[in-house]
């Protein structure tokens, strides 16, 4: 007797249907996010690759402009002009992005593609060498007792550090560490593995605009009610000094001092300024007469501790450089530091780190 088996061969068929549907779904699905994963990945690359070709951007505007057939001059008594020297032309040149944010927008019909990109630029030596504090063999700070004494100098500085971050005060954690290391610091971020620098500096290790001031204005006081400063921008292990050059005051350096820096000038109004720029500097005499309009603060009301490290030499020669670009909703950040070199009278540059943000 035979058993009908009505259906079986229609259900089979629908049941491999239905295992295929399956499977080119997820197929598809698996192809469309790879698809969406390669466009982000090819925008990130662009991105970052636009923001390390705007260094080439920046290069240029640290190159002293000698080609011009008319260097910048400022009118003297007597309807003479002075000729400017290469460092004051520089800081005339670089002053729409010095301490602050300048930025360009790229378009589609220009440039191929729409972009913006952003640049800062800060120098070292208007930042505090980390090294120039403690004597690693001896296991002391350097010039204790003295009228440079560095102790005194680094309990000053996070005072003022905790004042403006309203977090505690690093320098008994800064001083046991410092007790148990053997050698000079190679980067300044080496003081992240200090926990409670960590849980100051960690969302604030390298500068941002967005976060230090109103209207990317060094110094100035930003959006929120918490004061920004920055931890490579405070210190840095690139230069060989143990001073800090009181022309080239990093931001976060403004605002440890209660500096407020003229953010807007006029090319005659810059060159005035910087025309003041000498190799040598006494500042009990030279800070009223160069600095005070400037930085809108006398030379008696800055701190003993600052006045001990300021650099009577000028030299500009290694530069932090904060560099973003933005394609869509993709962003790169690149912080770098280079040095600038004179050789056949052309400028040349070392990049001494890199870091992407």
């Amino acid at each position: 007797m035979k058993h009908a088996k009505r259906g079986y061969i229609l259900f089979l068929l629908f049941s491999i249907l239905s295992v295929c549907t399956v499977l080119i779904s997820l197929y598809f699905s698996q192809v469309m996010v790879y698809r969406q994963l390669m466009k982000v990945l090819i925008t990130k690359e662009k991105t970052n690759r636009l923001a390390l070709s705007s260094m080439s951007f920046v290069q240029a505007l640290l190159t002293p402009e000698e080609e011009k057939n008319k260097a910048p001059t400022l009118p003297a008594p007597g309807a003479q002009e002075v000729k400017l020297s290469p460092d004051q032309k520089l800081l005339i040149q670089l002053f729409d992005c010095w301490n602050k944010e300048q930025s360009y927008q790229l378009t589609s019909k220009d440039d191929g593609f729409d972009a913006k990109i952003a640049q800062s630029v800060q120098s070292e030596q208007g930042k505090l060498n980390l090294n120039s504090l403690f004597d690693f063999e001896k296991k002391k700070f350097l010039f204790e007792g003295t009228a440079k004494d560095r102790k005194k100098l680094a309990v000053w500085i996070f005072e003022k550090i905790a004042t403006v971050t309203k977090k505690p005060n690093l320098f008994a954690p800064f001083e046991k560490y410092l007790s148990t290391r053997n050698f000079d610091f190679n980067d300044v971020t080496e003081l992240l593995s200090i926990k409670e620098f960590a849980d100051a500096f960690a969302s604030n290790t390298f500068i941002s605009f967005e976060e230090s001031g109103t209207n990317n204005q060094a110094g100035a006081q930003p959006k929120s009610n918490q004061i920004k400063i920055f931890l490579t921008d405070i210190f840095t292990v690139s230069t060989e000094q143990d001073t800090i050059n009181p022309w080239l005051f990093s931001p976060s350096w403004c605002t440890i001092l209660d500096l407020k820096p003229k953010q807007t000038l006029s090319e005659e109004e810059r060159k005035k300024i910087f025309a003041q720029i000498s190799k040598t500097s006494s500042w009990e005499t030279d800070w009223n007469k160069n600095l005070k309009d400037f930085y809108q603060k006398e030379y008696k009301d800055l701190a003993q501790e600052i006045k001990t490290i300021l650099t009577t030499e000028f030299e500009a020669n290694i530069f932090s450089l904060l560099l973003k670009a933005n394609i869509g909703e993709t962003n790169s950040t690149i912080f770098t530091i280079v040095k600038t070199r004179a050789k056949d009278n052309l400028m040349q540059f070392d990049i001494l780190k890199t870091y992407q943000i």
